[in-house]
């Protein structure tokens, strides 16, 4: 079985086509139509004026990324407050995302690796927004920060970071912007320095 998906072309030139528009259908697999439902349904649960707090540019200070993942999510910036780590003191890092295409449903994960080579890492995967705004409910054009929570140690922190599914399933790099590509689909954004 199948699913149709129906999509209005560009009206054509010809009189004919010109009175009744043009339809183009595409067939697409029974999984597709699931993610399509199942993003649907996210869209519709997700209250957009409550999210007014996250929804927005990033700010004058953040620190310019502009990579992309996929060709549908784009950093756009990070914030870390204070802008300088204290060992053993909690600090925030906001990433600034705009979604250029629809996405299916994703998870971002952060690493935060100790940059003397020590082996030290700080996970951070989580849901967008603290799970109040899941990547299969953006819409193209949407901006979004992305905040949460750290307690350093007492060394800089590379910031490495990226989308992952199921598994080790990771959402393609597709620019580094202004990072650096380790090679597996993770985003060297940029170092986190410690307060001098």
């Amino acid at each position: 079985s199948f699913v149709v998906q129906a999509r209005k072309l560009p009206d054509a030139v010809g009189e004919r086509d010109a009175i009744v528009g043009r339809v183009e259908l595409v067939q697409i697999d029974a999984l597709d139509a699931q993610r399509l439902e199942a993003r649907l349904t996210r869209r519709a649960q997700v209250d957009r004026a409550a999210l007014r707090d996250i929804l927005g540019p990033p700010p004058a200070g953040a620190t310019p990324v502009g990579a992309v993942f996929g060709n549908a999510a784009e950093l756009l910036a990070y914030q870390l407050e204070p802008p300088a780590l204290v060992a053993g003191q909690r600090a925030k890092l906001t990433l600034y995302w705009r979604c250029r295409a629809e996405l299916d449903a994703w998870h971002i994960f952060v690493h935060l690796d100790d940059s003397t080579g020590s082996g030290e890492r700080i996970h951070a995967e989580h849901e967008p927004a603290g799970g109040r705004f899941p990547t299969d409910a953006w819409k193209t054009g949407d901006l979004v920060a992305d905040s949460f929570s750290f307690i350093p140690g007492r060394a800089p922190l590379l910031l490495f970071l990226g989308f992952y599914s199921q598994g080790e399933s990771r959402l393609t790099l597709t620019s580094a912007g202004r990072g650096r590509d380790d090679g597996n689909n993770r985003l060297l954004a940029g170092v986190l320095p410690m307060a001098h």
